[in-house]
């Protein structure tokens, strides 16, 4: 997951940022053909020192890569370039709100991944196929399914024993002083 991460950074750092340098840019000979790309860059700010030193960076990671992780990184680019404007938002979106979350966080997200992963394909698409059913369920109608799952919850825990509710009241209780924590 993390190297998914620094990939989805590295693609980032190439592609979005338009890495045309100016020079090359103007010596370019599409510029007749596009002239807006040239707007484009003179409009750009240009990159700070701290800013030029991670785009460095990053470039000599990319040059170390070895040639399929390239030629993957290059199609995942592609791939990119293709989408309309909104999902690259979204896109970026949550990229931000993933590099914005505490360390333990995102563990357990990719812990969930990667759980997500191990699951059989038939099992995946049943539970994207619910998931749909539930998206297209009235509010009421979620509500009243929310019910009956605590109500079910209830019923499944009085049933345990003594020392099995004391276990669940305890690992309740840690979850709760968990999220509160993140939330702080």
């Amino acid at each position: 997951m993390n190297r998914i991460i620094g990939c989805l950074t590295l693609l980032f750092a190439l592609g979005l940022s338009g890495l045309a340098s100016p020079v090359r840019a103007q010596s370019s000979p599409q510029q007749d053909s596009a002239p807006h790309e040239r707007e484009t860059l003179e409009r750009r700010p240009r990159p700070t020192p701290q800013e030029q030193d991670e785009l460095r960076e990053r470039y000599r990671r990319w040059k170390n890569l070895a040639g399929a992780e390239k030629d993957e990184l290059k199609r995942k680019m592609e791939s990119w370039r293709k989408l309309p404007a909104d999902e690259k938002a979204i896109i970026q979106r949550n990229f931000e709100r993933w590099r914005d979350l505490p360390a333990d966080q995102r563990e357990r997200l990719q812990e969930r991944w990667q759980r997500w992963r191990d699951l059989p394909l038939e099992r995946r698409e049943d539970l994207r196929r619910r998931m749909e059913q539930f998206r297209e369920l009235s509010s009421e109608q979620k509500q009243q399914l929310g019910e009956k799952a605590r109500e079910r919850l209830r019923e499944k825990f009085e049933r345990l024993s003594p020392e099995e509710k004391a276990k669940m009241r305890e690992r309740f209780k840690d979850r709760l002083q968990k999220r509160h924590k993140d939330n702080d």
